[in-house]
């Protein structure tokens, strides 16, 4: 329990009421737990976690002020590729039919927002980020079918009961 010797009981259920978010919050009863007495493998168990992560979430306890020991350090990533203002430019225009920015097609794909952030904005982004950034619009990039404006209704009716009687292969 060494790890924990600088700091009462009291303190740390202090700190618990004033912890905000999950995990660090996870990482202040851990602490509390230790405090009382508990096993690192029941403590584990408990936050559903490995007990080498206990181990890690207690040492901070030892290594930082208390204050700071629940919390993770910033993590501030790769800088956006768009300001804040073109970004939110962007996702209004996500929210407008391709049409309205002079583009042939109705709905976005990857490929076309690719082309309209490199033209709007000169930014380069993959295919992949492309399809993350229509999910964070709330569209999809998947399109419908193609339909035959010539089928028979009634043929494609009864090749549908066909299919439902034979079940699936």
């Amino acid at each position: 329990m060494s790890r924990l010797d600088n700091l009462t009981l009291e303190e740390l259920q202090e700190l618990r009421e004033r912890t905000e978010g999950e995990i660090p919050r996870e990482r202040v009863l851990a602490a509390i737990g230790r405090k009382q007495g508990d096993e690192l493998e029941t403590l584990a168990e408990r936050h559903g976690v490995v007990e080498k992560t206990i181990r890690n979430w207690l040492d901070r306890f030892a290594r930082e002020p208390i204050e700071q020991a629940p919390y993770d350090d910033d993590r501030p990533g790769r800088p956006a590729k768009l300001t804040e203002d073109q970004r939110e430019q962007f996702f209004e225009h996500l929210q407008q039919p391709p049409t309205t920015l002079g583009y042939e097609q109705q709905a976005w794909s990857p490929k076309l927002l690719l082309h309209h952030v490199k033209e709007e904005y000169g930014v380069d982004y993959s295919e992949g980020h492309a399809r993350k950034l229509l999910g964070k619009a709330e569209l999809s990039y998947r399109t419908a079918r193609p339909r035959n404006h010539e089928a028979d209704p009634d043929k494609e009716a009864e090749f549908q009961e066909t299919v439902e009687k034979n079940g699936q292969s």
